[in-house]
């Protein structure tokens, strides 16, 4: 898996960061992880989406291009993997912006993001927003307790939507009706049963 480098994607509670320590103790790839907690703006667009959710989005697109830039000075070359995929952005800023701000944030995300490191594959794991909600419960992050299903929703739709379409990276969708434990040993394997395999085919999909 030289240069390689895997993002695991998916909703939110989806379990990304879980995958991607289980994955790097298994391949030896270097991992490196979102440093979204350390973002004033995240607690706040839950109490008030309306007026912060373009700060929000421009800090997020301007955190991960800083973090993405450091990890290709650093360790451009190595195998390696992370919990999040730079196209999440606009993922996520069609979900919550406006139609017009969208657009003029889709213009400065592909000015922004041309130079940084670039996936080779990345992995997208979809479940239901009922096993996302129980996650998101369990890992207890305050801010996060008064999440609504809707919105969930929106974001499962948009995951769907987003990662069926052909991109310049390999994607391995997997939809799991689960995700507990067994699950993720179940998601485990198949990643590294495809890994294996070493497919050129740009877009795969796994039910489990």
């Amino acid at each position: 898996m030289q240069n390689e480098f895997i993002c695991i994607e998916g909703n939110i509670g989806i379990g990304k960061t879980t995958l991607v320590k289980k994955l790097s103790g298994q391949t030896g790839q270097f991992a490196f992880y979102e440093e979204f907690e350390e973002n004033p703006w995240l607690p706040l667009f839950y109490e008030d989406p309306e007026n912060t959710v373009l700060s929000l989005e421009l800090s997020f697109l301007t955190d991960r291009i800083k973090q993405l830039n450091k990890i290709k000075k650093e360790h451009g070359g190595k195998a390696l993997l992370n919990d999040y995929c730079l196209d999440k952005c606009l993922l996520f800023a069609k979900v919550n912006l406006s139609a017009s701000e969208f657009e003029q944030y889709k213009n400065l995300h592909r000015r922004v993001s041309q130079h940084v490191i670039q996936p080779t594959l990345v992995v997208v794991i979809h479940s239901t927003v009922g096993n996302l909600l129980q996650n998101i419960k369990t890992r207890g992050r305050a801010y996060e307790q008064k999440m609504e299903a809707t919105y969930l929703e929106k974001l499962n739709t948009s995951y769907y939507e987003f990662f069926k379409e052909e991109k310049s990276y390999r994607v391995l969708n997997i939809f799991s009706a689960q995700l507990d434990d067994a699950a993720y040993e179940r998601i485990f394997r198949e990643i590294i049963a495809y890994l294996k395999m070493n497919s050129a085919i740009k877009n795969t999909s796994i039910e489990l």
